[in-house]
């Protein structure tokens, strides 16, 4: 099932969907929140008529499908690429388009004061790719900081096999 059936699935099956006081910040039309499920915390704000997502801080990590990278804590610079200005659908200030480190052909938006993700259809599957690439590219960590990109579960398990070593 692709993710836009899914997204209609959940938005028709869910009746916890509710619309709530935010706005798309492609298109204005309120948002419906939406549970991922009784087993999921996460309840994305998904646009029903363009279909992008709103995601709180953390929530980004928990729907990258990886639980070896964290792509929120993943360094990403401001992206100098043409790119609609949109404002934030929590806080209302000015989104900035980021690309995470070595993927600049990905672009979404990032809050600067509430760091939530605002992902136009499609770039969730874009960063579940950069969470894919994360994991299978980063190499044991040098010193005792966690590295850029690894999630608390990955850390803590090197941690615990590094020091049974």
């Amino acid at each position: 099932m692709s993710w836009i059936q899914t997204l209609n699935k959940l938005l028709s099956d869910n009746e916890s969907a509710g619309v709530t006081k935010m706005h798309c910040p492609r298109c204005s039309v309120k948002l419906h929140e939406v549970g991922m499920g009784a087993t999921s915390k996460v309840k994305l704000d998904v646009c029903p008529r363009c279909h992008g997502l709103w995601l709180d801080k953390g929530e980004l990590d928990r729907m990258d499908e990886s639980i070896w990278a964290n792509v929120e804590e993943h360094p990403f610079h401001v992206s100098e690429d043409d790119h609609k200005q949109t404002s934030c659908p929590k806080c209302t200030i000015d989104l900035n388009p980021v690309s995470p480190a070595d993927f600049g052909d990905v672009i979404v938006d990032r809050c600067p004061t509430c760091e939530g993700f605002w992902l136009d259809h499609g770039e969730l599957d874009r960063m579940r790719d950069v969470a894919t690439a994360i994991d299978s590219g980063t190499s044991a960590p040098s010193g005792d900081q966690k590295p850029a990109g690894w999630s608390d579960l990955r850390w803590r398990i090197y941690l615990l096999k590094w020091n049974r070593d």
